[in-house]
């Protein structure tokens, strides 16, 4: 991590649950002893000294945990990239400028709150850097996220989809925050493994991420959290470690996704007034994210 200049993943698989019989404190405790590693690249990415790529090689272990054909998942990937486009390279530029905007829309906000089914959380962003996520760093793409105060973050949050770890599911994920930090956590199946993560280290139970997702190209949930946090009309965070150059403070072994549908009665307010319902921005705060026509 302190050498290298560029990473390029391309995430497979030949079996996603080959995890599934470990024991959730061996895998806490890996994820502890990679907490330099995680720091230093976080740290080195921030500063401009390491770039880096994520994407996905649509194989047979992901396309049956999506429950879909080879084929069927081979177009949802190159759609969800607008790969079908005539010019994708082109589209993902006028994009970028979209979420440009949108971004520094959002720079202005002091304080959101998300309210859909079992969740009101409020996450303090006052101060804190807003990133469009424009197909440079993982593609496909499509998000704006920060790091959250490490101190305000209060409120109930139910996730809609399974939490996703090490190939294991955690269902039903339901997390009360006071004062930044997780105070009570519960879930219908895999209840151990998310009390283990988030006992690793201090920073596991704070949020380090707190994103929205705008590719209207995905629309389904796969279980790869590389498309699941983009999903046009949801919202995603991270608990554990934050991205530096938000603004974030916090450090942890720990980086884990999980997702809230907004699209059927979700709304997220800035500063009290209302910018997001039912999976869509508010005309009159944030231009228009659908997908380019095929």
């Amino acid at each position: 991590m302190e050498a290298i200049d560029l990473r390029v993943a391309v995430h497979a698989s030949v079996n996603t649950r080959e995890l599934s019989g470990v024991d959730p404190a061996k895998m806490a405790a890996l994820q502890e002893t990679r907490k330099p590693v995680m720091d230093r690249y976080m740290q080195r990415s921030a500063a401009g000294e390491l770039r880096w790529c994520v994407t996905a090689f649509p194989c047979e272990a992901f396309a049956q945990d999506a429950d879909l054909s080879l084929e069927a998942y081979e177009d949802f990937v190159y759609r969800a990239g607008w790969l079908q486009l005539d010019d994708p390279v082109a589209a993902w530029r006028d994009f970028a400028g979209t979420l440009r905007e949108l971004a520094d829309r959002l720079a202005g906000v002091r304080e959101l709150r998300v309210v859909a089914e079992d969740t009101d959380l409020t996450v303090g962003v006052e101060g804190r850097r807003w990133i469009p996520c424009k197909g440079d760093r993982n593609f496909p793409d499509g998000e704006v996220f920060t790091g959250p105060i490490e101190t305000a973050t209060r409120g109930d949050v139910r996730f809609s989809y399974p939490a996703i770890f090490g190939g294991r599911e955690v269902q039903d994920v339901r997390l009360r925050f006071e004062g930044g930090r997780v105070v009570r956590s519960e879930a219908a199946g895999g209840a151990e493994l998310l009390r283990q993560m988030l006992a690793i280290d201090d920073g596991a139970s704070i949020l380090g991420e707190f994103a929205i997702g705008t590719n209207y190209g995905v629309q389904r949930f796969t279980k790869q959290i590389l498309f699941d946090e983009k999903i046009g009309g949801t919202c995603h965070m991270a608990v554990g470690a934050g991205y530096p150059e938000t603004g974030s403070t916090n450090r942890s072994g720990l980086h884990w996704d999980m997702v809230c549908d907004l699209r059927s009665g979700g709304e997220i307010y800035a500063d009290g007034e209302l910018i997001h319902r039912d999976g869509r921005f508010l005309p009159e705060f944030a231009p228009d994210l659908s997908p380019p026509a095929s």
